[in-house]
């Protein structure tokens, strides 16, 4: 084996692990939050410690987190949340083969967009929920999951966007959702329709002192909120 093609091997030996812990961190914690690695071990995070692909992250009742991945993007999970991180690709110089898949399983989160889906690939993040996946064309913009037996909400995905737009995908069929507007899908086998902004939408409100930079309301402004009950 040529000695130049021995050292490349051995310096992307050396990278492979630090690729695979160095996807996302904690930034912030109030409280409890565990992780299931996709190994099926099960340890609490605290403040520093790393995320990766395959990992489930829950939220305990009254606890906040926030992770910060290595392309700028921030996740604050609100309380009894879980998401997946199904895919995350994120090299500097090959915007090409960028890549963040997020599963919200249950509770609510806010994601602000990081460089991923800003450059080269804009469909290179996607988020799902029980009814929908969103595709951002924006960085602004709002999502709830609302369930059967809800006073007052029909239950299903809401998407209302405040900057930019995004696409909304059900029934194989696929919505914009521009500023100012709502999307709407009721199961994953209609297609999403536009509808007036329903009032009473569940909002995430996460503690000031995670990010100065951040609205402490969470809902219809900057940022990606979505929530799941």
């Amino acid at each position: 084996m040529p000695a130049v093609l021995a050292r490349s091997l051995l310096v992307a030996a050396l990278l492979a692990p630090l690729l695979a812990f160095a996807q996302g961190t904690v930034q912030h914690l109030s409280g409890t939050m565990s992780v299931l690695r996709a190994d099926g071990s099960v340890r609490l995070l605290s403040e520093r410690s790393e995320v990766r692909v395959g990992d489930i992250i829950t939220t305990e009742r009254d606890s906040y987190a926030q992770v910060k991945f290595t392309d700028g993007g921030v996740v604050t999970l609100r309380p009894s949340t879980q998401v997946r991180l199904d895919e995350y690709r994120f090299a500097e110089g090959r915007p090409d083969q960028d890549g963040f898949a997020m599963g919200l399983l249950k509770g609510g989160l806010r994601k602000v967009t990081g460089l991923i889906g800003k450059r080269g690939n804009r469909d290179a993040f996607r988020l799902s929920t029980p009814t929908a996946t969103v595709g951002i064309r924006g960085t602004d913009f709002s999502a709830n999951f609302i369930p059967t037996g809800t006073e007052g909400l029909a239950p299903g995905t809401y998407i209302t966007v405040s900057e930019g737009a995004i696409g909304m995908v059900s029934g194989g069929v696929e919505q914009l959702v521009g500023v100012g507007q709502t999307g709407f899908s009721s199961t994953v086998t209609l297609p999403p329709s536009l509808v007036p902004p329903p009032p009473g939408l569940p909002r995430v409100n996460p503690p000031a002192s995670f990010s100065s930079n951040q609205p402490t309301t969470l809902a219809g402004g900057s940022g990606a909120d979505c929530t799941i009950r």
